[in-house]
């Protein structure tokens, strides 16, 4: 039927998570245009009113009712309750003015600990609000916080002018944290403004060519079917055939992704319909159109009510007269009769095949998008949110050929783009552009301060009937191993000029009953074409030294490091390959018939973009028949209502 052939909840759900739009917003301004004018020029501190500590204490209860509830499920809720001082921190929420800033202090603490479990979002969410209550009521209290202002604008002005020099994201990772807490502090708004604006860009770009989708829906329409109707009074009997196309149609719109399901199809009747003695054999066209439109935004997947059109053109192939005497008067009276009721005919059955067309395509495309709406829930928005990796910004818009999203994941302490991306390759149907800072930032949102063991990838691999990969498998030569993420930069993406680079961060290590303290360990790529595709070259040897350890610059490895270093130098010469081959992009369900899309875009610049496109493998065809989309005709003969004439 049609909810596995014409419109699966996976495809429209798959369709509603790589489809969208590039958001029509105000332009934002340059990193260079913020060098005009001083940061800071006019805003002098100010003293944090009540009213900003009892909205910050305001925002701490909201945030403390998710934690809440996990802890209350949680079979290690009281234990961690008692870690985190439940009781220290509810007093401080409900302090409003009064808050203590040495207590908020040492709550940010147990909040910011390498204990696994804080980096999940309920304590996250905690941890900015007890840092932001912190900042604020710091700034009400200590004699010192205009001097902290000042160094921080000073610090800001640096960061922004480096980024501006030099066009790389890397100078502006102070960025960030330093808005945080301005906003946090209540100061400068106004330069807090100008470098958002500059610095929290959209930092993903996805878009999908119409004809890939079509290739899981557009289906031609073949069928034969029985009429037995009753048309003006008479009852008519015969067979139809509808043939056309179901087709994906994609149709423009700013503020949401917009996608018509289009039946355009004829049907081809010939039937006989007798009153007395008289028998009109009549062949019928009926030309029919039908749409379901479907919206997808941030929030859901809905469509309308199918709208349907028809429209029928009728010819009399032939009168036949039962009677023996008067054949001749009676077919000349017949098909006078024939020719004045024709129009009321033709109209009457346009409406019924409208009406059946309107209510069979409703009932085949119900379940489909009724299941596509769930799983848009389910799958896509609810795992986002858990994870805390849902854009704050998530824009989706249609033109007549292309379906975008864009969004931006960058939270409060966070930045996003500062620059506009690539553009998308001309030939590619599937395109994406991505920031290293979608990366960088979600990656600290779910590593930051986060212990994963050996065992733990094991089970989770399992969970999921994966295969663990060689390289974090058991090493006879090892002991079973753990790295605890460092709380900044867990793992970082770093772009330039037709190459990248992937940093991970630990800042403890285990193998078996050994630990180990920090190290950062690094490969760096470059981009080639290959055969067919592209392909990635590690720069030399992978690179594991200290957190600023400056190799070549005099300064030598404990023997502690050097052991550690031999270790992780064995196991992550496995994870970073030499070479890795861009295999072409295998897509799921439906779409598979599309597949797989060789790489025919991978671009890299130095201010943090990657762009990757996808192209068409071959054209696709399809000669068969698909599987019926309406389950009767919708088109009775209407010319052969017209033998109510005459007896």
């Amino acid at each position: 039927m049609v909810s596995k052939r014409f419109a699966t909840g996976g495809m429209l759900a798959w369709a509603a998570l790589t489809v969208g739009l590039v958001a029509a917003a105000a332009r934002a301004a340059d990193l260079a245009d913020l060098g005009g004018r001083p940061l800071g020029d006019g805003e002098a501190f100010r003293p944090v009113s009540a009213d900003r500590l009892a909205a910050a204490a305001a925002r701490l209860r909201e945030a403390l009712g998710p934690l809440d509830r996990l802890l209350t499920r949680s079979p290690s809720g009281a234990d961690w309750r008692a870690y985190l001082d439940w009781p220290a921190l509810t007093a401080q929420a409900a302090a409003r003015s009064a808050a203590d800033p040495a207590t908020l202090r040492r709550l940010q603490k147990l909040l910011d600990a390498e204990e696994n479990g804080l980096e999940m979002p309920e304590f996250a969410a905690v941890r900015r609000a007890v840092i932001a209550y912190a900042e604020a009521a710091d700034a009400a209290t200590d004699p010192g916080a205009q001097a902290v202002y000042a160094q921080r604008l000073e610090k800001l002005a640096a960061a922004v002018a480096a980024g501006a020099a030099t066009g790389t994201p890397e100078p502006l990772d102070p960025v960030g944290p330093l808005l945080a807490r301005l906003e946090e502090s209540g100061q400068a708004p106004a330069t807090v403004a100008r470098v958002r604006s500059a610095v929290n860009r959209p930092n993903l770009f996805l878009d999908v060519d119409e004809s890939l989708l079509a290739t899981a829906v557009n289906r031609p329409v073949d069928e034969t079917a029985p009429i037995n109707d009753v048309v003006l009074g008479t009852r008519i009997r015969g067979s139809g055939r509808t043939t056309g196309l179901v087709l994906l149609d994609f149709v423009p719109a700013l503020e949401r992704a917009v996608v018509d399901l289009h039946l355009d199809a004829t049907n081809h009747s010939d039937t006989r319909g007798s009153q007395g003695p008289v028998t009109v054999h009549t062949l019928g066209t009926t030309k029919i159109d039908a749409r379901k439109r479907i919206l997808i935004d941030d929030q859901r997947v809905m469509a309308l009510p199918v709208e349907a059109h028809a429209d029928t053109d009728a010819r009399t192939a032939g009168i036949g007269v039962s009677k023996r005497f008067g054949k001749r008067l009676i077919r000349k009276i017949a098909t006078r009769k024939i020719a004045e009721m024709r129009p009321q005919a033709e109209a009457v059955s346009a409406a019924k095949a409208s009406a059946r067309a309107r209510q069979q395509f409703e009932e085949q495309t119900a379940s489909a998008i009724a299941q596509a709406s769930r799983d848009y829930q389910a799958r896509f928005r609810q795992p986002l949110i858990e994870r805390g990796w849902y854009p704050e910004l998530l824009h989706m818009s249609t033109t007549d050929s292309r379906l975008s999203v864009t969004a931006r994941k960058a939270i409060s302490d966070q930045i996003g783009a500062f620059s506009a991306p690539p553009a998308v390759d001309s030939d590619a149907v599937l395109a994406a552009r991505v920031h290293e800072t979608l990366v960088n930032n979600a990656a600290e949102i779910t590593l930051g301060g986060r212990t994963i063991t050996q065992q733990f990838v094991e089970d989770q691999i399992k969970k999921n009937n994966g295969t663990l990969p060689e390289a974090l498998g058991n090493d006879p030569d090892q002991q079973p191993w753990s790295i605890t993420f460092a709380k900044r930069r867990p793992v970082e993406l770093d772009a330039g000029d037709d190459r990248v680079k992937v940093t991970v961060r630990g800042s403890r290590f285990t193998s078996g009953e050994r630990e180990f303290s920090a190290m950062d360990i690094w490969a760096a790529y470059r981009i080639e074409p290959a055969p067919g595709g592209v392909r990635l070259v590690r720069d030399g040897d992978v690179q594991i030294y200290p957190p600023g350890f400056v190799p070549g610059g005099g300064e030598k490895l404990t023997v502690q490091e050097t052991s550690l270093r031999r270790i992780l130098q064995k196991r992550f010469n496995k994870v970073f390959k030499e070479v890795v081959d861009v295999e072409p992009l295998r897509l799921p369900g439906d779409l598979e018939r599309a597949g797989p899309l060789p790489m025919e875009q991978l671009v890299a610049r130095k201010d943090g973009w990657v762009a990757l496109g996808w192209r068409r493998r071959d054209p696709v065809i399809h000669d068969t028949v698909g599987e019926v989309i309406l389950s009767e005709a919708v088109v009775p003969s209407a010319a052969a209502a017209l033998a109510m004439i005459v007896e």
